[in-house]
């Protein structure tokens, strides 16, 4: 911010003589150059200044007082919005029409007491257009009447049903590496039918999408195909829970793939996304920087503050107009401020209730358990948002065997080493998630699948021991040995079965290419499988 010596340098002598008419000075004769230095050595008269900024009508002092909270400076298209304009007036037409005598709105008041000026600097998206305070005046000014500033909205009363963060994040991850270490997918996604599948063994299955690119930033994941990285891998599952959590949140933090806004299930952007992910991500956790750890945050307050404050977080230049969205749900193009809460508002939700609790940085409150959050508290793990050490847990979940049935039911808990689990989703087929346990079968076919993936039998019956942590119970070593022995001597199938009346009939249609093609094994003499 410039001092106000160079703010007044920057005006006309016809905008000086305003300001010291509404300061009740008289200028001395000359130019800008001999009228300036006076004027601001009266205006930093400490009595003089508090007559004027006293003597301000009520919006006007509102208005000094945002800025005065906010450090001195704001974006200007976010004043306007709140305070009213700040219209461009040349010298002609100020001299007849006299605004600073009736004053459009209170940043008018300002500006002719030249309390305020204007000028561009670098914003988080570019150039942008603040309203400042001259930094001389901004030091003698008294403090706001009212405190704006801080952390936007209020504490809120411990809600009567909570949702903690937790590291399902770590599990989900390692589920979905099993999954492509089993059945690698082309390209870089899993194609829809194999996105629905895996939803019933993911914890948070809503954070799916954000985890694949994540681990592809992160090199865990390779594409086309799709599929893990070895080594890092084997680092990932081997690492304690919380450093792997620590990992998966700074690949969120510095990802330039995954767009948040994008993530909207009610938006669409027919041009592309005109949003930059990753500055846009930083833009709102400069906002819940001020909030402190542990305290329950109320989530409407919060999202009416930043509207009222700082609407154009995500916004080059404060520009509502530009952007090409549509509103699914209604076809509509949501171009304006007055979208705000279909855009930005939904974005802080889905924030909140999505990737801060994905990843075990925010607990979620509501006033009853299907009820939206109505507040949110940031974990102990939030420090690890703004480039800051977070305090170490009190203990890492201890790890827990797991359990094997005689019928080949493997149960492996959340909370058993992951590498384990890794290994175990290659052995056996997946039955799915019985409350926080993986529940996997050992059959003739998963051990074939993984015999050809080269793991040989002492090695399942190693990682099956170390699961339970005891000796396999009999029946299952005894299937074990005579599947490595005689491999799988029998299976059930679904079949489409052809009979016919007479032998000669299944002789003809086998002997004639056109409906051979349609016939497979045959089972007897008027019997054979249709294909």
């Amino acid at each position: 911010m410039r001092d106000l010596l160079s703010s007044l340098l920057d005006h006309d002598l016809g905008h000086l003589r305003i300001v010291a008419e509404l300061w009740g000075l008289d200028l001395p004769p000359g130019g800008v150059r001999q009228a300036a230095p006076p004027l601001v050595q009266a205006m930093r008269d400490e009595t003089l200044l508090s007559e004027v900024v006293e003597s301000l009508p009520t919006p006007a002092r509102q208005a000094l007082d945002a800025l005065l909270a906010a450090g001195g400076r704001l974006p200007l298209s976010d004043l306007s919005r709140r305070f009213g304009p700040l219209r461009a007036m040349g010298p002609g037409r100020r001299d007849r029409e006299k605004p600073w005598r009736d004053p459009a709105s209170p940043l008018e008041a300002l500006w002719y007491r030249g309390l305020i000026d204007r000028a561009f600097g670098q914003g988080p998206h570019g150039p942008l257009e603040y309203a400042y305070i001259p930094r001389d005046l901004l030091a003698l000014l008294p403090a706001p009447q009212e405190t704006l500033g801080g952390a936007p909205g209020r504490p809120a009363a411990d809600p009567p049903h909570t949702r903690p963060a937790r590291t399902l994040a770590v599990d989900d991850a390692t589920t979905l590496l099993a999954a492509l270490r089993r059945n690698p997918a082309p390209g870089r996604s899993l194609p829809p039918d194999r996105a629905d599948a895996l939803q019933p063994f993911l914890l948070q299955p809503a954070s799916l999408t954000m985890l694949i690119t994540l681990l592809l930033e992160g090199a865990l994941l390779q594409s086309e195909p799709l599929r893990p990285l070895p080594q890092a891998v084997r680092a990932f599952l081997d690492a304690p829970r919380r450093a792997s959590l620590e990992h998966l949140i700074q690949l969120w933090v510095r990802s330039r793939h995954w767009n948040d806004l994008q993530a909207l299930p009610h938006l669409e952007a027919p041009n592309g996304w005109p949003n930059d992910p990753l500055a846009g991500r930083q833009a709102v956790l400069d906002l819940l920087r001020p909030i402190p750890s542990g305290t329950w945050w109320d989530l409407e307050t919060f999202l009416q503050a930043v509207r009222d404050r700082q609407p154009a977080f995500q916004r080059p230049a404060g520009d509502f107009d530009s952007w090409y969205l549509r509103d699914r749900r209604t076809g509509l193009f949501l171009r304006g401020f007055e979208h705000w809460d279909a855009v930005e508002g939904e974005l802080l939700r889905f924030f909140i209730a999505g990737p801060l609790h994905w990843l075990g940085l925010c607990d979620l409150g509501a006033v009853d358990p299907e009820a939206p959050p109505s507040a949110f508290r940031l974990t102990p793990l939030a420090p690890l948002l703004f480039g800051e050490q977070a305090p170490q847990a009190a203990q890492e979940e201890p790890e827990t065997a797991g359990r094997l049935s005689p019928d080949g039911l493997v149960l492996v808990p959340r909370t058993a080493s992951r590498a384990l689990r890794y290994q175990i989703a290659r052995l056996g087929a997946w039955v799915g998630l019985q409350g926080e346990r993986y529940a996997y079968r050992l059959t003739p076919g998963s051990l074939q699948r993984a015999s050809q993936q080269g793991l040989q039998m002492a090695h399942v019956r190693a990682v099956l021991e170390q699961v339970s942590g005891a000796a396999l119970p009999p029946p299952l070593e005894k299937a074990l040995a005579r599947w490595a022995e005689h491999g799988i001597e029998a299976r059930l199938e679904r079949l489409m079965i052809l009979r016919v009346r007479h032998p000669q009939v299944l002789k003809d249609l086998l002997s004639r290419r056109a409906t051979a093609r349609y016939l497979g094994e045959q089972l007897g003499p008027t019997a054979a499988i249709v294909r």
